[in-house]
């Protein structure tokens, strides 16, 4: 009897074959091919790398940039928890 895999094992062993198979592409082009070869490869896993590290202070920047001021967040808290407690006196079934 053949057993078929579901969805989410068939894409966990895709994802497992390219991550091996780029991975031995890498080493093979970082350990065995030629000089020039082995400084691009270098020079690009490099320039992936810091790009990767600026992504996340920018993202960290628009993060910071966009949120709005702790008091605001107060006041949002305090009116939240102002419509909570009408509910609840309302007897509005909370689950929690």
């Amino acid at each position: 009897m053949k057993k078929s895999l579901d969805k989410d094992r068939l894409a966990g062993l895709i994802i497992l074959i390219f991550a091996f198979t780029l991975g031995s592409i890498y080493a093979y082009l970082l350990l065995f091919a030629s000089i020039e070869t082995q400084l691009l490869v270098m020079k690009i896993t490099s320039l992936f790398v810091v790009e990767t590290f600026f992504l996340v202070v920018a993202w960290i920047g628009i993060t910071l940039l966009f949120s709005p001021p702790e008091a605001k967040i107060r006041e949002i808290e305090k009116r939240l928890e102002e419509e909570y407690n009408k509910l609840r006196e309302q007897g509005y079934p909370f689950p929690w």
